[in-house]
């Protein structure tokens, strides 16, 4: 098995004054365009700033220089996770995407101290989350007493963070499930949860499944995120599209991007490291199969909060359902009947029609269309 990358979480003290909740309001609350920092930038940086984002706004935060926020500043690098302290609790999560140190663009943001110091060891966030979670909840957590209080740029101890990785897996998901006041679910101590080797039985009916691909390929493009399929079928072309094209070639293998989503038929991602949502397209002789590498991801990741979907016709959708109330998919541990939606053919090619001339997409319009398992 590869070995998996560990993110390094910093805490970022961003409250306690005036200047600190207006600077927060500034570029956290609402995001800023790109075309407000390229006076600011060389083209190398705005062409990277293009890619991460995709052409759509941003979030950006920064700290004034200082020996050790200035040696903290530099040990950041993408993908780590920056989690925002102010006033007891902690208001926002989200991943480094990259970072810059410019005086100027800081200036333009948020003007500067008396002093005449900027904030200007900046960087720019993705897949972020905006929280209200008590700190006290958090610290344990990560190996601190209860009533520890960040002060200005720190980073959490290594070792707690790879314990942390190990025991629960994303971060944000933790974050969200701790304000929503759930019990946090652990990772299995081995991560192979199904040794069975499952014969698929698939009899596939190329073109229908080419084309669902093709369609959340699509919309994925639309909802700004990068879009992954099996790297068997990068080489697939659905109405002279080569999926190669349109995808990414590469996984970035995490604690919380495990590499059972590699067989996944899609899935979207916002940057190189967070899953957005995942899909699984099934018309085979055993819906199992498709459940099973759904519940896999599952099982790596319990704390994860992004949606995933069966996508089938809507003849299979009582088969689907039937088989997500196994025991097996249903019990405490993964809950796939409460996690897993379907999405039927008809439904996602209607979405996709209604979306052929729009620039952007919402994906809760998916979220809303999917159907969950009846409660009985």
């Amino acid at each position: 098995m590869p070995k998996q990358d560990l993110r390094n979480v910093f805490f970022v003290v961003a409250g306690g004054s005036a200047t600190a909740e207006r600077n927060f309001e500034r570029t956290i609350q609402r995001r800023r365009t790109l075309d407000e920092v390229r006076q600011f930038l060389p083209a190398q940086a705005i062409d990277n700033l293009e890619k991460i984002y995709h052409g759509s706004d941003f979030i950006a935060w920064g700290s004034v220089p200082g020996p050790m926020n200035a040696s903290r500043w530099e040990s950041m690098r993408p993908e780590y996770v920056v989690l925002i302290y102010s006033n007891g609790r902690i208001r926002f999560g989200g991943e480094i995407a990259a970072k810059v140190r410019n005086k100027e663009l800081a200036r333009y943001f948020w003007s500067e101290q008396e002093t005449g110091a900027t904030w200007e060891l900046m960087y720019f966030i993705v897949n972020e989350e905006r929280t209200d979670v008590p700190i006290e909840k958090l610290n344990p957590l990560f190996d601190y007493k209860s009533n520890y209080t960040p002060q200005g740029l720190s980073m959490i101890n290594e070792s707690a963070v790879s314990n942390f990785a190990q025991h629960y897996g994303d971060i944000l998901g933790v974050l969200k499930r701790l304000e929503r006041g759930e019990e946090l679910r652990h990772l299995p101590e081995r991560k192979e949860v199904f040794n069975a080797q499952i014969d698929d039985l698939i009899e596939r009916v190329p073109t229908e499944h080419d084309e669902m691909q093709w369609r959340l390929i699509r919309l994925g493009h639309l909802a700004k995120c990068n879009v992954w399929v099996p790297r068997n079928d990068q080489a697939k072309r659905y109405h002279g599209n080569t999926f190669r094209d349109f995808v990414i070639h590469d996984l970035h293998q995490t604690l919380d991007v495990p590499r059972s989503i590699e067989n996944i038929d899609v899935v979207w991602k916002f940057g190189p490291y967070s899953i957005k949502s995942a899909f699984e397209i099934e018309h085979s002789t055993s819906i199992y199969s498709g459940i099973l590498r759904l519940s896999d991801l599952r099982a790596e990741a319990p704390n994860s909060n992004y949606p995933l979907f069966i996508v089938a016709s809507e003849e299979r959708k009582r088969k689907v359902f039937a088989e997500l109330t196994r025991p097996t998919f249903s019990g405490p541990c993964l809950r796939l009947n409460e996690v897993i939606r379907f999405l039927s053919y008809g439904k996602l090619r209607q979405i996709d029609e209604m979306s052929k001339n729009a620039k952007d997409f919402d994906t809760g319009v998916l979220f809303a269309a999917g159907e969950t398992v009846p409660q009985v």
